[in-house]
């Protein structure tokens, strides 16, 4: 007789056939619905990647279009006649945009819109813009100076050679504020949408034969489309081929789903038999998968490691072999010995566990604990346990004991790495601004003050750069134990970054105190440092401020440390500074410099000085210095210390000495070919790699002869990379310029230089020449030094002759050249055409004792 089970089974197998036959039927049109909607959607998407492709075209070439646009250089070349040899000979407006980019025609028009330069085709043309826009152009023109306005430009769609092209028109404009669009012309871009650019575009953006046709076409049923308008100009309509992802994933998984179907079908008529045989054996397996089950909740629930059961009194009565290998006991140890005596809690923890009412079904907490193992070892563990009942009584416990000390650990290394710089071990700036947080809210007085002192290195990064980051390191590292040693256990030393640390320092000190441990730090950085046989010397730079004196909040405070630093390091490095109000309103006068400087730089408010140099025997004319100055528009005319600082600072004097090396030699041109022109150099340019090509630019865009130009250099271009400035001295003199050391004599390492840097000139500082004519050991260094030039070869030039006994000693002591106010005062353009003139005669007769001409 078949059970009620069975016959529930056979009643229940009759539903599943309608059942599954329902399922599938619904997940065959879902199907059908789902893949109708994938066509559509992909049709959609196809339709939205065109448009993106042709916006990512246009705003290609509107990138470069107004690039070459808003320059002031294409200004410069264009604005009232086309520089050809710069447009299409330099190819700056030349085949390039062609082969780079596509453009078929670029066109430079006149304010009125005539045609000035073309290139077709990547070749010079002589075709006027209007013999493919028409009438079109004027209104185009027209957008262009309206969207000049916003840094833009104007585009449309035009018919142009029987195809399809997008045109785009900029202003040529000096800068942003520049309107006056009378005497503005304008850059033209005529890109052709040839079959060639439009496979390539389909290409990219997943386009199959994509097509570009004049005019607004209807849709077609089996290809997308696109229509795009331009006023003035044409509508153009782009079609393109689909694959429908939809129905190839219908012919993939409809057969799948039918397969699949029948065998469901098949698999209820099978479980149909099986269920029969399965309920009989079912109350057999009850017992013994409830047990299963209970057990396996037991394990589930705690963070396994090694399990245990005890008895009521939670006296061992099971560990597992986990337990040996985690403690290093034995389980023969321990068994039969209470559980609390190993891990150390109070019996009382486990014994409200079977307190708990079981029907609460909620999971309990770990216990955590701690142990001694075999080795004595501390570690940490979390206790999982549950009550063992049996007849409804407590018959023990039994759970799972976590061990967790890695865990720990790692949390506590993790949190001193988030606290502390990894290299010198000091505080980091989390640390530091979590230390100033608290030391603010405890309260800083007037009784208990806090200073905070902001300590940069001096000559750090030649060493990183000569020895290598691991010297560097080690460098960081000795500075750090210095400063730790030189404050007290409340105060903090962090590391912030680099070569930069603060120091808080708290305690009523007075500044004396204060300057005292500054001192004591600056010494002890100072000293002689042995790493891996080479002995460094570095320097440091230190800005103190006081709160509440100075600041009531850590910002304010670590802002004006940072000030007073900048102070320090302004006056010359190796120093301290307090933080005075005053220092503050230096910083935003030079920010206000920096901003003009930048201005300047764009509206080209600056010219050169010539200052001459004669021969110091006959005061034959040999050359002159270039000297920049700033006509600024509110403060007057500024001489160079007044801006070359803050343009060396912010690195605005990389621009400036383009434009001083372009001017200088393009100006030298008109000389007589014997003058030489003498360009001053900074050191930052030598920390860059582009120096050379820049020098050689000029060189090549002038096309003056480089035996003419002489770049004056400083000591300090030599003590900040030795190495590095010999090689690039080598790559200049290759270029065939001049080389002359500046200021020669102030260094303490300068002779050794002259032996090993190829050198063509060099120039006695004129703190030497000042008193020569009274000062008999001065006399002696200025002899000396034209005694070693001519030993090498050099060039000797005085500087700062500013008297003629002074000029006359300098004869006497066969220097080479002079330059000074006696000679010459710095002469303007036009001035020192004058001078060049009115030397001819004079160089004629070689009279020494005739009187300079004077401005």
């Amino acid at each position: 007789m078949p059970t009620q089970l069975n016959r529930v089974a056979r009643q229940a197998s009759l539903g599943f056939f309608a059942l599954v036959t329902l399922i599938f039927t619904l997940a065959g049109w879902m199907l059908f619905d789902l893949c109708a909607r994938i066509d559509e959607q992909q049709r959609h998407h196809s339709e939205a990647d065109a448009q993106r492709a042709l916006e990512t075209r246009l705003d290609r070439l509107g990138r470069v279009l107004t690039d070459y646009s808003f320059w002031m250089e294409a200004y410069a070349r264009t604005s009232k006649k086309v520089d050809v040899n710069w447009a299409y000979e330099e190819d700056n407006v030349g085949p390039s945009l062609y082969s780079d980019y596509g453009v078929n025609g670029a066109f430079i028009l006149a304010p009125n819109g005539v045609t000035r330069y073309a290139v077709v085709g990547g070749g010079r043309s002589k075709m006027q813009l209007d013999t493919w826009l028409g009438d079109d152009q004027a209104t185009l023109l027209a957008q262009a100076r309206e969207r000049s306005l916003k840094d833009g430009h104007a585009q449309g769609y035009f018919l142009i050679e029987g195809k399809p092209a997008s045109v785009m028109v900029a202003v040529i404009r000096p800068d942003a504020t520049y309107q006056d669009f009378k005497r503005l012309s304008y850059m033209v871009f005529v890109d052709i949408l040839t079959p060639d650019k439009l496979a390539q575009l389909g290409q990219l953006f997943d386009l199959h034969g994509l097509t570009a046709q004049p005019g607004a076409l209807p849709a077609l049923a089996e290809r997308p489309t696109l229509v795009v308008r331009s006023d003035p100009g044409i509508a153009v309509t782009f079609h393109w081929l689909v694959h429908g992802m939809g129905q190839r994933l219908l012919a993939q998984f409809l057969p799948l789903l039918a397969t699949m179907c029948g065998l469901a079908l098949l698999l209820v008529w099978y479980l149909r038999r099986r269920i029969a045989l399965a309920a009989r054996q079912t109350d057999v397996a009850e017992d013994a998968l409830r047990h299963s089950e209970q057990r396996f909740r037991t394990v589930s629930e705690a963070s396994s490691d090694w399990i245990w059961e005890s008895d009521a009194e939670q006296r061992l009565a099971y560990l597992s072999e986990r337990f040996v290998a985690v403690t290093g006991f034995s389980r023969e140890a321990w068994l039969g010995r209470p559980l609390h005596e190993l891990l150390g809690y109070p019996p009382s923890q486990v014994e409200e566990v079977a307190r708990t009412p079981l029907a609460a079904g909620r999971s309990r907490r770990p216990l955590p604990c701690e142990m001694r193992d075999a080795q004595a070892k501390l570690r940490y563990c979390q206790l999982s346990a549950q009550p063992i009942i049996s007849g409804g009584l407590l018959a023990g416990f039994r759970g799972t004991v976590c061990d967790v000390t890695e865990e720990i650990e790692a949390k506590a290394r993790i949190e001193h790495i988030s606290q502390h710089d990894a290299l010198t071990g000091l505080a980091n700036r989390h640390q530091l601004h979590r230390y100033l947080a608290q030391r603010f809210a405890e309260g800083v007085s007037a009784s208990q003050p806090l200073h905070l002192l902001a300590l940069d290195l001096d000559r750090f990064k030649p060493v990183n750069d000569s020895l290598g980051h691991g010297a560097g390191d080690q460098v960081l590292c000795q500075v750090a134990r210095e400063l730790r040693a030189s404050v007290r256990e409340g105060d903090l030393v962090a590391r912030i970054g680099g070569d930069e640390f603060v120091i808080a320092v708290n305690g009523c000190l007075s500044a004396e105190q204060v300057s005292l441990l500054c001192n004591r730090m600056l010494e002890g950085i100072g000293r002689t440092m042995r790493i891996d046989e080479h002995d460094i010397n570095i320097g440091a730079s230190v800005g103190i401020a006081q709160a509440p004196q100075d600041g009531h909040s850590a910002e304010d405070l670590l802002r004006y440390a940072d000030i007073a630093l900048y102070e320090a390091k302004a006056a010359g490095r190796n120093t301290l500074r307090f933080y005075e109000p005053t220092m503050n309103q230096r910083i935003l006068a030079r920010r206000q410099l920096e901003t003009e400087l930048r201005l300047g730089l764009q509206r080209l408010e600056f010219e050169l000085d010539f200052q001459p140099r004669f021969d110091a025997s006959s005061q034959r004319l040999l050359g002159a210095e270039a000297l920049v100055r700033w006509n600024h528009p509110i403060r007057g005319r500024l001489a160079p210390a007044e801006f070359i600082g803050v343009a060396e600072e912010t690195g605005l004097i990389l621009g400036l000495s383009d434009w001083v090396l372009q001017e200088a030699c393009s100006q030298a041109m008109d000389w007589s070919p014997e003058l030489i022109v003498s360009i001053n150099l900074s050191p930052l340019e030598f920390q860059r790699d582009d120096l050379v090509a820049r020098i050689h630019k000029v060189l090549e865009r002038t096309g003056i002869d480089p035996a003419r130009v002489e770049l004056e250099l400083t000591e300090n271009v030599l003590l900040d990379d030795a190495a590095g400035a010999l090689e690039l001295m080598k790559k200049l003199k290759a270029l065939g310029v001049r080389l002359s050391m500046d200021d020669f004599g102030t260094g303490y390492s300068s002779l050794s230089y002259l032996r090993t840097y190829p050198f063509d000139c060099l120039k006695i500082d004129r703190s030497f020449v000042s008193n020569i004519e009274v000062s008999e050991s001065n006399a002696a260094i200025v002899e000396a030094i034209v005694s070693m030039g001519r030993a090498l070869s050099l060039t000797v030039v005085a500087e700062g002759i500013e008297t003629a006994g002074q000029l006359a000693r300098i004869a006497d002591l066969k220097c080479d050249q002079a330059q000074g106010f006696h000679l010459q005062r710095p002469l303007s353009q036009a001035r020192f055409a004058a001078l060049r003139e009115q030397s001819q005669p004079r160089e004629a007769s070689n009279d020494a004792s005739r009187t300079p001409v004077t401005y």
